[in-house]
């Protein structure tokens, strides 16, 4: 279940790229200086697959993170290349989080 935040609160928002150039915008919420909430735009038209699972994707982590899931336990579910760059968004996403965090 989603915590319940308040309605005041602390974000911040950047725009990221993913390993192909695509822009994508990161949107977090804060509470007691640690990050609950996060929303993932980009990549898709609203409506589309690709934007349903980065919305999907911003939920579930964003409850994960409400229920103390520590970022790097849900950051080592992304998948990396040998190289160490992300696979996909997620990745790119999870590496700015610990950046921030």
């Amino acid at each position: 279940m989603r915590q319940e935040l308040k309605n005041k609160r602390p974000c911040y928002k950047e725009t990221i790229k993913d390993q192909n150039g695509m822009p994508y915008v990161i949107t977090l919420s804060f509470s007691e200086d640690q990050i609950k909430e996060i929303w993932i735009n980009g990549g898709g038209k609203s409506g589309t697959e690709r934007f349903d699972i980065l919305t999907e994707i911003g939920r579930i982590v964003s409850v994960a993170l409400q229920h103390g899931t520590p970022l790097e336990e849900l950051a080592a579910c992304a998948t990396y290349h040998s190289s160490g760059a992300p696979s996909t968004v997620v990745g790119c996403v999870f590496d700015r989080l610990k950046e921030i965090n």
